[in-house]
C-alpha cells in the first residue's frame, strides 16, 4: 500500500482554468474527484458526448452511474472504495461509458490519490485524465467489445501464463453483409452488428472474451479444448438472432458463419491462430454459409497447398504455358466402331506435385481467373492439331471444352471465331462443349455465345446431361447438337433397368429433335454390348482409349489412315 501525497490545491475555479488550457492540446478529458465530498470536476468538452448535468457537480457516484455502462459500474465502486479507504491511492481501469446516442464508448480512466491541504479536513482527491481508447483500435464503439489490438494483447497475456495451456476460438462472420449495408443503410447493419455482439456475450463462459474486428466479424477466445462448446455457442447465438428477428417483424434478413479453432498456447502464435480462424470462416462460408466449420489441420494444409498449386499455374502462364499440354480421347462411331474425333483435355504437370489431377487444377485455375487464357491457349492449340489430322481424316472433329468462367467473364466468342478464321479450320468439325450443371449460370452472355456458334456453323455439346438441372425448355433454347452422358449415368443402365429405359427414352427423345447422343465412360465389351442397343451416335472411354498427349493419339488411332492414303 503506497502512501498518499499531500499537495496545496488550487481552488476549483482555478483548477477549471487549468482544465481548460490543457483541453487544448490534448484529446483527453482531465478529472478531479474529491472522494470524500463526492465532488465531481472534468474537462468541459466532455458534455458534447457525454450527457452529464455539466463539467462540475456533486453526489457524482449516483451521476455517474447514468453514464458507466451497467455491467461495468460493480467493477468501478469496488475500485473506488479502495481509493476512499486509502487501500489503494492509484486508478487504472479500462471500462464502458455510454454516450448521448446511447452509444457504447470503451475509455480508459487512471489517476493517483492525493490529499488536499487547502481544505479545513484533509480530503482525497483523485487526479487523473480519461480517454476513449476505441479510436485507438483497443476497442469497438459500435458494439462495445473489445478490438483486435485487445485481442492481441490478450493473447499473448494468455500465453505467457503457463495456467493456460488450450484455448478455442470462435470467429463468426456476417453473411452478406455489404448487401444488408447497401440495402438497408448503415444504421442497420450497426444494429446487426450490436446484436450479435450481444448475443455473444450472453452465451460466452465467465472467463471467455469476446472481440470485435474489422469489418463484419467477431471472436469469442475461450479457455479449455471444448470445441464442441464452441459449436453449441454458435447455434445458440443464431437461435436468439431468429428470435429478435421475429419480435422485430422480420423487417431484414441475415446470416451467420463460423470458424471454430481449438489450439494450444505453446505451439499457436498470434499470427498463426489469426490465419487458422480465418481459414475456417472462409471454409464455413464456402461450404454453404450459415453454417461452422471446425479446423483440421489435413484441410488446412490442402489449402496451403492450393495457394502453391496456384502460384506455380500463374508461373506456367506467364512462361508460355510452361507444364500445360493437351491430352485427346477418341471419340467412336457407334455403328461403325471407327474413331471420327477427338476430346481434347487439359492436363498440367510440374516438379514439384507431378501430374496434376484436373478436378486440382481446373477449380484453382477457374477461382483465380486463370481458366481466361489457359482456356484460349487450348482451343487454339486443339484445333492447330486437329488441322493436321485433317489431312488424314478431312471428317475428324475436335470437341474442346469451355468453362462458364470464359464465357460469363472474357469475350470469349470473339476469340473463337478470330482463331477459326486465323487458322482457317473448317467451323463444322469444331464442337464446344459446356456442362449443364453450368447452366444455373446462364446468362445474356451465354446466350450470345450460343447463337453466334450456330449461326457460324460451329457445333456445341451438352455434357453430363442428366446430372444438373435437366430442362427440355433450354434445350429449346440452346440448339445443342449433341447431348453427352457421363459414367455415373451409363454405368447405373448397365445394371438398373430403370435407368436403363430412362437413358433409352432421352436417346428416342434427343433423336426426335435432331440432336445426336453420345455415351460417355465405357470401359468393358459387356457395357458396350448392352448399351448400344439403345442406338447412341457416338462411344467414348477407357475401352477405346484414355486421354493421350497428341504423338501417342496419332500412332494408335490415326497412323493407319497414313499408311491407307
Amino acid at each position: 500500500m503506497g502512501k498518499t501525497t499531500s499537495i496545496n490545491l488550487v481552488g476549483r475555479d482555478e483548477f477549471e482554468v487549468i482544465m481548460g488550457v490543457f483541453a487544448r492540446c490534448t484529446d483527453d478529458y482531465l478529472f478531479l474527484f474529491d472522494l470524500d465530498k463526492d465532488e465531481y470536476i472534468i474537462s468541459e468538452k466532455i458534455l458534447e458526448k457525454f450527457d452529464l448535468p455539466g463539467n462540475h457537480f456533486f453526489h457524482a457516484g449516483t451521476i455517474l452511474e447514468k453514464v458507466v455502462y451497467p455491467e461495468d459500474m460493480p467493477e468501478l465502486s469496488a475500485d473506488l472504495e479502495k481509493l476512499k479507504s486509502g487501500m489503494s491511492q492509484e486508478h487504472n481501469m479500462e471500462y464502458r461509458w455510454v454516450d448521448r446516442e446511447y452509444k457504447i464508448v470503451w475509455i480508459s480512466c487512471r489517476g493517483v490519490v492525493i490529499q488536499d491541504r487547502t481544505q479545513e479536513q484533509k480530503t482525497k482527491i483523485l487526479i487523473g485524465r480519461i480517454s476513449e481508447i476505441g479510436s485507438k483500435r483497443k476497442a469497438d464503439n459500435v458494439t462495445g467489445l473489445f478490438a483486435e489490438r485487445q485481442l492481441l494483447l490478450d493473447f499473448e497475456k494468455l500465453k505467457a501464463d503457463e495456467s493456460y495451456k488450450n484455448g478455442v476460438v470462435l470467429r463468426i462472420g456476417v453473411d452478406n453483409f455489404k448487401e444488408i449495408n447497401e440495402r438497408y443503410g448503415m444504421e442497420t447493419g450497426d444494429a446487426v452488428l450490436k446484436m450479435i455482439a450481444q448475443c455473444m456475450e450472453l452465451v460466452r463462459g465467465e472467463k471467455d472474451r469476446c472481440y470485435k474486428l474489422d469489418g463484419d466479424e467477431f471472436v469469442l477466445l475461450m479457455e479449455g479444448d471444448n470445441i464442441q462448446k464452441a459449436r453449441e455457442h454458435y447455434h445458440t447465438i443464431r437461435i436468439l438472432i431468429e428470435e429478435h428477428r421475429k419480435v422485430q417483424g422480420y423487417r431484414n434478413f441475415y446470416t451467420i458463419s463460423a470458424g471454430i479453432v481449438g489450439f494450444s498456447y505453446d505451439k499457436t502464435d498470434s499470427e498463426k491462430l489469426h490465419g487458422y480462424s480465418e481459414f475456417a470462416l472462409s471454409m464455413a462460408k464456402k461450404n454453404g454459409k450459415n453454417c461452422s466449420y471446425i479446423f483440421t489441420e489435413e484441410d488446412y494444409e490442402e489449402y496451403v497447398k492450393g495457394i502453391k498449386i496456384q502460384e506455380k499455374l500463374r508461373y506456367a502462364v506467364n512462361h508460355g504455358f510452361l507444364g500445360f499440354e493437351v491430352y485427346y480421347q477418341p471419340i467412336v462411331s457407334s455403328t461403325t466402331r471407327e474413331v471420327v474425333g477427338a476430346e481434347a483435355l487439359l492436363r498440367f504437370y510440374s516438379r514439384e506435385y507431378g501430374m496434376l489431377s484436373p478436378g486440382v487444377f481446373i477449380p484453382i485455375l477457374e477461382e483465380s481467373g486463370l481458366i481466361i487464357p489457359v482456356g484460349e491457349w487450348v482451343y487454339q492449340t486443339a484445333m492447330r492439331q486437329s488441322i493436321i489430322w485433317q489431312r488424314l481424316m478431312p471428317e475428324f472433329r475436335i470437341n474442346i471444352n469451355l468453362s462458364f468462367i470464359q464465357i460469363c467473364k472474357s469475350d470469349v466468342v470473339s476469340g473463337i471465331m478470330a482463331s477459326i478464321g486465323e487458322l482457317g479450320i473448317e467451323p463444322s468439325t469444331v464442337l464446344f462443349e459446356f456442362t449443364e450443371s453450368g447452366m444455373i449460370s446462364y446468362d445474356d452472355s451465354v446466350q450470345r455465345l450460343l447463337d453466334v456458334l450456330n449461326e457460324n456453323r460451329v457445333k456445341i455439346a451438352l455434357d453430363d446431361f442428366g446430372t444438373g438441372y435437366s430442362s427440355l425448355a433450354y434445350l429449346q433454347n440452346l440448339r445443342v447438337n449433341l447431348l453427352k452422358l457421363d459414367r455415373g449415368f451409363t454405368s447405373k443402365a448397365v445394371v438398373n433397368d430403370f435407368d436403363y429405359n430412362l437413358i433409352g427414352h432421352i436417346v428416342t427423345m434427343a433423336h426426335s429433335i435432331g440432336m445426336k447422343v453420345c455415351f460417355e465412360g465405357i470401359e468393358t465389351e459387356e457395357e458396350l454390348q448392352k448399351l448400344q442397343k439403345l442406338e447412341p451416335d457416338y462411344i467414348q472411354g477407357y475401352y477405346y482409349g484414355k486421354p493421350v498427349n497428341s504423338e501417342s493419339f496419332y500412332h494408335s488411332h490415326l497412323r493407319k489412315f497414313e499408311k491407307a492414303s
